[in-house]
């Protein structure tokens, strides 16, 4: 008798007769960037309250046990599709399925529009003259699937940052840009159309390993590049500068 497959989708629908889809998907990804967020001189998260509290309402479920299967099959689902024409951006189709607000005009751009733009974006020849990392921006990122068909194209060397209105989208792009090796990143929570519109951010990055929270706006390296890409235009209002230049040779994010 051949058992059924688990994968990621099937052990989120387990939950569905309990708690909403929605709770679980964003519990979900909370608890795993807690668990990104190691602290090497306590053993524990740097964010080990809210990982509690977070669990606080499964504690006597013993769905519980389903969170770290559910890191397992999302792992080995991105993995498997490495090098496809899909993309490896499993969170964002499952909440593009379940849980994404049509109403909202909430929608996510499909991998092959994404894979070609991240051709089309960027000039080769800038790149390997400078020798050195652009910084590309999805200022609108939702689960971060431009950002990742530019890391395919260009390479995860160069500095990824997004930004998003919708905090579950901003984590989502949290832990894909980190399970696909794009150390050098940053995404925030924000409207990305107010330079100062700051609620959180994450930060990713090999030394020290893991998705670190940042809470102060102060402590933002995204914050502080996008705010600088703003000016005052006469009427004392601010504008976004226009995108372009190559980035290697300001301080102004590319626009992706």
């Amino acid at each position: 008798m051949t058992t059924k497959k688990e994968t990621f989708a099937s052990l989120l629908k387990e939950f569905e007769y309990r708690y909403p889809t929605r709770t679980i998907f964003d519990d979900f990804l909370t608890l795993t960037l807690c668990a990104f967020s190691y602290n090497p001189l306590t053993g524990l998260s740097h964010d080990e309250e809210l990982y509690m509290q977070t669990m606080e309402k499964y504690k006597d479920d013993t769905l519980r046990h389903h969170f770290p299967k559910l890191l397992i099959c999302l792992t080995a689902e991105m993995e498997e599709r490495i090098g496809s024409e899909i993309g490896t951006d499993v969170l964002g189709e499952f909440y593009e399925q379940h849980l994404y607000r049509k109403g909202a005009g909430q929608y996510f751009t499909p991998w092959h529009l994404c894979s070609l733009m991240a051709k089309a974006s960027v000039n080769t020849i800038d790149i390997n003259a400078t020798h050195m990392p652009m910084r590309i921006l999805d200022p609108c990122c939702g689960s971060g699937r431009m950002l990742l068909a530019s890391a395919k194209e260009n390479g995860p060397e160069h500095e990824y940052y997004g930004i998003d209105i919708d905090h579950t989208c901003v984590k989502m792009t949290a832990i894909n840009l980190f399970l696909n090796g794009m150390f050098h990143s940053e995404v925030m929570c924000g409207d990305a159309l107010d330079p100062d519109d700051f609620r959180e951010s994450y930060k990713v990055s090999f030394l020290p390993f893991g998705v670190f929270r940042v809470a102060e706006k102060e402590n933002s390296w995204l914050y502080m590049l996008h705010k600088n890409s703003f000016i005052k235009n006469s009427d004392s209002e601010r504008a976004p500068v226009a995108y372009g230049t190559p980035i290697c040779h300001t301080t102004q994010l590319r626009l992706f």
